[in-house]
């Protein structure tokens, strides 16, 4: 199960991602109700997970 908060009136999650050096990388998430299919991540977490 994911759990998340709300503030302000948006939920967010925040997920860690584990990088192929074997570090990891949290990552805050805003929950969009109307998802239309596609992830946007920061450029940053881009280049760490290669």
């Amino acid at each position: 199960m994911i759990s998340g908060i709300v503030t302000d009136r948006h939920a967010t999650v925040a997920l860690t991602f584990l990088l192929p050096n074997g570090s990891t990388v949290l990552i805050e998430f805003v929950i969009d109700t109307g998802f239309t299919g596609e992830l946007c991540l920061p450029l940053e977490a881009v280049s760490l997970m290669g």
